[in-house]
């Protein structure tokens, strides 16, 4: 168990580094949104797009994986829902901003360097799939369900074009079409180009990490800290656990990918879920907190479904 946790460690270490420069006042607050406006506007879209475009896209995609990944992902959307509404009385609105909380890991800046500590930089190319259709496939629902809730008398129609407008301005969206279409248009890039790409997309991961860590020292536990502690658990236990079982007794998934298919599950929400709950002024507080509460908890808990991967995906 403790060659396990040092797999993570590193990961995580990086993070904390963010965590206790801005908190010791060594580095100013203001560098969390400079750092995540550089990462998640640029860097990691452009990390996106060059892996993408060096991408075997028959060996990535794997229908099994990705329902078992994606079966997961919604299943947790509609538990979390259920959650606010029947116990916590959350209005509609807010309800799917939690169930959103629930169901959008933290595959790109977390996931992608846990897996490829755990299982090597092969595994990154079951992973890269995934994450190609996480931020188009979960925006969508997630989007489309609040505009549907909330959306006043509005035509179908209309929300449907605003979730649809939003996913495709969205800069990760950008990247990974962008890395898909040189990819199957077979475009060969020249070499300063590539190189340029190269260096951008190596700072992409290490600074998202001290991003996510100095962002953290602003966020705080509120008053939902129970319902937090909720969200917290339905992404990182049940997400993995249905992951698993479908993969496992659904599929009978080999063992890359039905460890692709777990850990990635495993992560903890990500940033998005806070921007979601800020883009519909709904549940933002309890974003904020289950951020800092499942990030906190995910050291133990990856390392617990990474204990479990090694009997069930040997």
């Amino acid at each position: 168990m403790l060659e396990i946790l040092f797999t993570v460690l590193p990961v995580f270490a990086v993070l904390a580094a963010g965590y206790v420069a801005v908190r010791s006042g060594y580095l100013p607050v203001t560098v969390a949104d400079a750092l995540n406006a550089f990462t998640v506007r640029l860097a990691v879209p452009v990390l996106l797009t060059r892996a993408m475009y060096r991408l075997d896209l028959s060996a990535a995609f794997h229908p099994p994986m990705l329902i078992s990944f994606y079966t997961g992902a919604i299943l947790c959307f509609v538990t979390a829902i259920v959650f606010a509404r029947v116990f916590w009385k959350r209005r509609p609105g807010e309800a799917v901003a939690v169930g959103f909380s629930a169901t959008f890991s933290n595959t790109v800046l977390l996931g992608l360097p846990i897996v490829e500590r755990a299982f090597g930089p092969a595994a990154l190319t079951p992973a890269y799939g995934i994450v190609a259709l996480h931020a188009p496939m979960l925006y969508a629902i997630g989007m489309l369900t609040m505009e549907i809730a909330r959306r006043d008398g509005r035509p179908l129609s209309e929300a449907l074009v605003t979730a649809l407008r939003s996913i495709l301005a969205n800069p990760l969206m950008i990247g990974i079409l962008t890395g898909a279409a040189l990819n199957l248009a077979n475009i060969e890039l020249g070499e300063p180009l590539i190189a340029a790409v190269d260096l951008l997309s190596n700072a992409a991961i290490p600074a998202a990490l001290v991003g996510i860590g100095a962002s953290l020292t602003q966020y705080r536990l509120r008053a939902e800290w129970s319902e937090a502690a909720t969200v917290s658990a339905i992404t990182l236990m049940l997400h993995p656990a249905i992951a698993l079982a479908v993969a496992h007794f659904g599929f009978a998934l080999p063992p890359e990918q039905m460890r692709t298919a777990v850990l990635l599950a495993a992560m903890p929400p990500g940033m998005n879920i806070y921007v979601f709950a800020v883009m519909y002024q709904r549940a933002q507080a309890l974003a904020a907190s289950a951020i800092l509460m499942a990030t906190a908890a995910s050291v133990v808990t990856i390392s617990v479904w990474l204990a479990v991967l090694r009997i069930a995906a040997p």
